[in-house]
């Protein structure tokens, strides 16, 4: 079984030299001044230069939410990011636009608290290279993501989206075989499961991680 592994909010070189070392398909790189993974946008371009300076070639993602053309235009420009990750409200005509004006694949967040959230994403299949399931976060917070919470993963059963998706939200290196097993998801996505403290990549987490993955 190959299941596509996601290593979310990166933000030192180092703890992508981890990823990357213990075989991530990709990394993510959060623009969102909210988070406690925020890049600015210099830093992002000079984080992803960094690690292509290093001789890494796994792709690299710019995670936004509800980004405007400026923005998009901005990132794209500077970084150079190999996908874009909408983590917001995004329509599925803005998804589209996004894919078609910016040129690059589009991973496209869906927040999952029922199986009626799961059902509604078809709309999104049609449209996104990728769709990434998420726990649905409380209607006062101020995160979209990355809050250590996890939905019923089971419910994953009943999707015939055709596009690739991953599984997001309460992973861990303790859970994420069993996560797999109760979903049946081709690919997860870990940020916060992966860290010491909120924002701070814990390598020896990773390497967990990913080893636990990549031996199903």
């Amino acid at each position: 079984m190959t299941v596509l592994s996601k290593i979310c909010g990166i933000s030192t070189l180092s703890a992508a030299q981890a990823a990357v070392k213990s075989g991530a398909d990709l990394l993510g790189f959060i623009h969102f001044a909210k988070s406690p993974r925020h890049l600015t946008q210099p830093s992002m371009t000079q984080l992803m230069q960094a690690i292509r300076c290093h001789g890494m070639t796994t792709p690299l993602t710019a995670v936004v939410v509800n980004p405007d053309d400026e923005l998009l235009t901005a990132l794209t420009a500077s970084a150079q990011p190999d996908l874009i990750q909408l983590h917001g409200h995004e329509t599925p005509d803005r998804v589209a636009e996004v894919r078609s004006r910016f040129g690059l694949p589009v991973i496209k967040a869906i927040s999952v608290e029922t199986a009626d959230d799961i059902a509604a994403a078809k709309l999104y299949d049609e449209v996104a290279d990728y769709l990434l399931f998420d726990a649905k976060t409380p209607k006062d917070a101020v995160l979209p993501g990355g809050m250590g919470l996890s939905f019923d993963w089971p419910l994953m059963r009943a999707w015939t989206g055709v596009k690739p998706w991953l599984l997001a939200g309460g992973l861990t290196p303790d859970n994420v075989a069993e996560a797999l097993r109760l979903s049946g998801a081709p690919g997860v996505d870990v940020s916060s499961g992966v860290e010491s403290t909120p924002g701070v990549k814990d390598e020896r987490l990773i390497s967990g991680f990913l080893k636990a993955v990549k031996s199903l």
